[in-house]
């Protein structure tokens, strides 16, 4: 704030010994008023702009344009020796058109407009107090005095044609801040035909003070949005309104001119109230005209915007149709604007982390356009040419596309990370079953068999006891229906035989009725959970097709490829089977889908029965 105050204080200080003089000489309120406003406002948004954005030089330009708003209201005659103080109502305008939209030329011929357009306002202020200081001398200093003029309204034309030039060669967040100033600058021609105006309804030029009032405000507030944020809103629908309601102006003047024309051939009076009712009338009348105008010239100044809200529009009807995704928005977007680099990142739900539209975490260039929905910033869309700030309408049109994706991104994230868990759950319990197994082999049952071996050694030695030694016969019999228990329970939670891979598990499966099974294995070596996995669905199938379908032929087929692994048990039986809740068929399906695989049953009535599941099994 000390350095904003440092920049703007000296011309506060010269706006306020103006205003004072105004006070001092008496004149009309409303002059005083209007300095009051064309001096204040400059100098306010001078003062913010130097506060907020310290390296910018627009701010002490705009406190300049302030103070010579004020000065240029000083009352004087023609030949006084303020009489050259008009020029400051436009010499800091030019300088700040110059210097648009940083407040500094770029170039050397830009600099030598301003050193130029600075020199002519102060040489020409200095000729008046000369002639006023010198009457005698006033005749020659009229040729310098003259001369200057056309030399200060080339000035005016440069600064008018520099943003012009610049903005050829500006990246996408200058141009976006030109915008500013072309928009304001627009406020010339409509007050030339506010001039046109007065002429037809007034009959003088009064009219043309308000267009000259406006344009002095509108020059400094463009300036000050564009240094400090240009991306206020979208300045495209102001440029293409304003575009817009100019040509429409332009032919209502027209028409209004040729009803003048026409009055006067046929000696009618054409005086203010007429020519008031027929500007009405004929305002009204070209009303309708407004969208049909707008949407013309948007497809000649502005025709990306037209082609990605077209391209929007269409892909959102093809969505609604089954006819292709959301996530297609970022292509559609790239063929619209001709942007090959641009992306669209959306923020998903669970943690608010951008990724794009294939779903992966994304790290962005640049800020982008934010886009919004519900309140909520769903996402972002950035250009390959940095900030832009793409239109409201095309935001609008992409934040459906663009929720949609994220929703369908956040259910596929939610569902890999349900697939994950459940892999993980199935892999634990293979673990604990194969755990369990040693424990049981290993453990309980060895010391069993320890144990039945020491009562036989203890039978032997217990001498010719009948009656102990049917106790001890008693004892390891039991023993012997307890180890064949915990080897039956053993097997139950995980084959031994898949110790020695799933074709070894499966051909002693085999050995149930080899006359019936018939078995085709190719497989390698698997990951414990894939062969445990594809194990228990054929054995829950051929038990099946034993106990329940009566068949006479099972054909099993295990096949192993680049990335799955088929396990496909085909009968001959009744058929009729179907995956129901709480059967050994639902229980296989929620065991191959936990490690993320597919079970299929197709079993017609009378017709056999197939169960196919496929694994995945990377190589």
């Amino acid at each position: 704030m000390r350095r904003a105050l440092v920049i703007t204080l000296p011309w506060l200080v010269l706006a306020i010994a103006g205003v004072l003089y105004l006070f001092g000489s008496a004149p009309s309120p409303l002059g005083v008023g209007s300095a009051i406003v064309l001096g204040g406002v400059p100098l306010v948004l001078g003062f913010l702009v130097a506060w907020r954005a310290p390296g910018v030089p627009a701010g002490a330009l705009l406190a300049a344009a302030g103070a010579g708003a004020v000065l240029g209201y000083v009352p004087n005659s023609p030949d006084g020796p303020l009489g050259g103080l008009w020029m400051m109502l436009y010499a800091p305008l030019g300088l700040l058109l110059l210097g648009a939209p940083v407040g500094l030329p770029r170039s050397r011929a830009g600099w030598g407009f301003w050193w130029a357009g600075i020199g002519v306002a102060v040489a020409f202020i200095g000729v008046n107090v000369a002639e006023s200081a010198w009457p005698e001398a006033s005749g020659m200093l009229d040729v310098p005095g003259f001369a200057l003029l056309p030399c200060f309204l080339a000035f005016l034309v440069a600064a008018v044609l520099t943003p012009v030039r610049r903005y050829r060669h500006a990246d996408a967040r200058e141009r976006l801040q030109l915008r500013w100033i072309f928009v304001a600058a627009a406020s010339l021609p409509l007050t030339l035909l506010l001039c046109w105006v007065s002429y037809l309804l007034l009959g003088t030029a009064d009219l043309v003070v308000v267009g000259l009032f406006v344009t002095h405000l509108a020059i400094p507030a463009a300036v000050a949005i564009a240094a400090l944020r240009p991306e206020w809103f979208d300045i495209d629908r102001v440029a293409l309104a304003t575009v817009t309601v100019g040509v429409i102006g332009v032919f209502v003047l027209a028409l209004l001119s040729v009803a003048a024309v026409l009055t006067g051939l046929a000696l009618l009076p054409w005086s203010p109230p007429v020519a008031l009712v027929a500007a009405v009338v004929l305002s009204l009348a070209a009303a309708p005209l407004y969208r049909l105008v707008r949407r013309w010239l948007e497809q000649r100044i502005y025709p990306a915007r037209g082609r990605a809200r077209a391209a929007l529009s269409a892909l959102a009807v093809r969505v609604n149709q089954g006819a292709a995704e959301p996530e297609q928005i970022e292509a559609a977007l790239r063929e619209a604007l001709h942007d090959d680099r641009l992306t669209v990142a959306v923020r998903r739900l669970s943690d608010h982390a951008l990724i794009g539209v294939d779903g992966i975490p994304v790290v962005l260039p640049g800020s982008g356009t934010p886009v919004r929905m519900r309140g909520e910033q769903i996402g972002v869309i950035v250009a390959s040419e940095g900030s832009g700030r793409l239109p409201d309408d095309v935001r609008s049109a992409a934040a459906p596309l663009m929720d949609a994706v994220r929703m369908r991104a956040e259910l596929a994230h939610a569902a890999a990370e349900l697939a994950a868990s459940r892999e993980r759950i199935v892999r634990a319990g293979v673990e604990e079953r194969r755990r369990l197994e040693r424990d049981i082999h290993d453990g309980a049952q060895q010391r069993l068999v320890a144990l039945g071996m020491q009562l036989r050694v203890l039978q032997r030695t217990a001498g010719d006891l009948p009656t102990v030694t049917a106790s001890l016969d008693t004892a390891v019999a039991e023993l012997s229906i307890a180890v064949a228990e915990l080897r039956r329970l053993a097997h139950g939670i995980r084959p031994s035989t898949l110790d020695d891979g799933l074709v070894a598990a499966l051909s002693d499966l085999g050995r149930l009725r080899p006359d019936i099974i018939e078995l085709h294995v190719h497989a390698g070596e698997l990951p414990d959970e894939i062969a445990t996995t594809a194990y228990y669905v054929a054995s829950e199938a051929i038990t099946n097709a034993l106990k329940h379908a009566d068949a006479t032929r099972i054909r099993v087929d295990v096949r192993q490829t680049s990335h799955e692994l088929a396990v496909q048990i085909g009968d001959d039986g009744r058929g009729g089977a179907d995956i129901r809740p709480a059967t050994g068929l639902a229980g296989l399906q929620d065991r191959v889908a936990g490690i993320g695989g597919r079970l299929t049953v197709t079993s017609p009535p009378a017709g056999g029965t197939i169960v196919e599941a496929l694994l995945p099994c990377p190589s």
